[in-house]
């Protein structure tokens, strides 16, 4: 019997489509059948990971197929995250928004604009389930939304005047709106499992947003982006104090006695394409940090093109500063929003990790997008990309589950994140690399990494030779099973 202590072992990929509804049990089949191609060769092109002309054509139909959605697929595996959920009184659902490029001279269907005037593609938006545990456990997406923007929508246009005299322009469509439909679709689909934490970056600081969320009694840690105008409340009270005047955020925060230190470890983040609600990241390189931290209550003051929203919004902030930054480097800042309580030090630094848990998602988009290369694929289509795009997600899921546990928990068991046969072949294939006894997350890092050709004293391995290497333990892992079950098959002739 296995050690109750250890989560059970990583199932099949293929596995997490089980569910998968399209209306055709043939469709169904082909999904599967894909799947476990494309999960030996995350990073091969299509016609080298199928290796037949019959398996690349019927991949590519079933990519352009009407009656096949990346939502149906998305779906399939949220079912499974959602079982992978069970236990967890507390899971955090992590929101962003990444843009998908494909650059080209011809036009692909369906496709929009970006940001650069000769890109063209979508963007998409992830809800990661991660769990409130010491490692961070991602656990699979909740949700995914793509759209792909109209070449209307980068240009400027006259701005019309609303009721309020203002120049806000009303858009019930606004792609700001993606963040609630996302909160309520993922609150949807728990229901009462358990309790989700929506996690979210600065683009999400948006005061219509955070009023839905404290409206419908969803809990929340939002980074704010602006400087806004709030009022200081009293302790433990939803009224703001009856001498207080309105003030900036800044200023509230001015002299904010630091309740809690913290020491943590600040990933590397190098500059590229970005959304534009991120271009204010710098680069910086991995260093420790001490992090001073404070927190109070105040209330937001409702902006004045929106009449029809509540007049103030009590929440709390929690403000975090880098103290003694080393020369030369961006100082973290942070100031969060939240609903959470904030009274104790060991509340307030709950919410500092919950933000922290936030790189998750980044992570899993460098593994969609450098690990499983979606964005060299030679597809013409919305559909058929955004289906691709679905079909590779519990990929990355898996390559972000063990890269970010050999990151946050290196000590833990290797069984949480590969299953007995996978490690069963690096003990045969990576001996030096792979203990015969206690392996470690991070043992099988880079036992995987090994694989594919990665150098240990070249540091920690990338996005490409993990996805190397996972390619050959998946592909040894399907001639075992095939091995293993024509054996049986004999055995049962016999």
């Amino acid at each position: 019997m296995g050690n109750p202590d250890v989560p059970e072992a990583t199932p099949s990929l293929v596995r997490e489509f089980e569910t998968v509804q399209l209306g055709d049990a043939r469709l169904h089949q082909r999904v599967r059948a894909v799947v476990a191609r494309l999960s030996v060769a995350p990073g091969e092109s299509f016609p080298d990971s199928l290796k037949t002309e019959a398996e690349l054509e019927g991949f590519y139909r079933l990519l352009g197929n009407k009656r096949v959605s990346y939502g149906a697929l998305v779906q399939a595996h949220s079912e499974q995250t959602l079982e992978r959920m069970a236990g967890h009184d507390t899971v955090r659902a992590v929101h962003d928004t990444t843009a998908v490029a494909f650059d080209g001279d011809g036009a692909r269907k369906g496709l929009g604009p970006l940001n650069g005037k000769h890109t063209q593609g979508f963007l998409a938006h992830a809800t990661l389930a991660v769990a409130t545990d010491a490692i961070n456990q991602p656990l699979g997406l909740l949700g995914l939304a793509c759209w792909a923007r109209k070449a209307s929508a980068l240009s400027k246009s006259p701005r019309k005047k609303n009721r309020t005299g203002s120049d806000y322009a009303r858009v019930t469509d606004k792609e700001s709106t993606r963040w609630l439909r996302q909160v309520e679709a993922a609150e949807q689909a728990v229901g009462d499992r358990t309790s989700l934490l929506h996690i979210m970056d600065r683009e999400a600081d948006a005061y219509p947003l955070l009023c839905a969320m404290v409206e419908q009694g969803h809990r929340f840690v939002v980074r704010m982006a602006r400087d806004r105008n709030v009022l200081e409340l009293a302790e433990d009270e939803e009224e703001s104090l009856d001498d207080s005047a309105p003030l900036r955020l800044s200023e509230a925060l001015v002299e904010l006695p630091i309740r809690l230190s913290r020491e943590v470890v600040l990933t590397q983040r190098r500059t590229g394409p970005v959304p534009a609600s991120k271009r204010a990241h710098p680069e910086r390189s991995e260093r420790r940090a001490t992090l001073g931290v404070g927190a109070r209550r105040v209330a937001l003051r409702r902006p004045y093109y929106l009449p029809e929203l509540a007049e103030e919004l009590a929440v709390n902030i929690v403000c975090v500063q880098e103290i003694d930054t080393p020369a030369g480097e961006e100082p973290v800042a942070w100031v969060l929003a939240t609903n959470e309580p904030v009274d104790t030090p060991d509340q307030i630094a709950a919410i500092v990790d919950h933000y922290r848990a936030r790189w998750l998602i980044e992570e899993f988009f460098k593994a969609l997008k450098t690990g499983c290369a979606l964005e060299t694929r030679q597809l013409e289509s919305f559909r058929s990309l955004t289906n691709a795009l679905a079909l590779f997600a519990p990929i990355a899921w898996q390559m972000l589950l063990l890269r970010s546990l050999s990151r946050l928990e290196p000590n833990a068991p290797a069984e949480r994140a590969l299953n007995p046969t996978q490690l069963k072949l690096l003990h045969q294939h990576q001996p030096k690399k792979l203990p015969a006894q206690g392996a470690t997350v991070v043992d099988a890092l880079y036992a995987v990494a090994g694989l594919g050709g990665h150098l240990k004293r070249n540091g920690p391995p990338g996005w490409l030779t993990l996805a190397r290497g996972m390619q050959t333990l998946l592909m040894l892992e399907m001639g075992w099973n095939a091995a293993v079950a024509n054996t049986a098959k004999t055995k049962g002739e016999m």
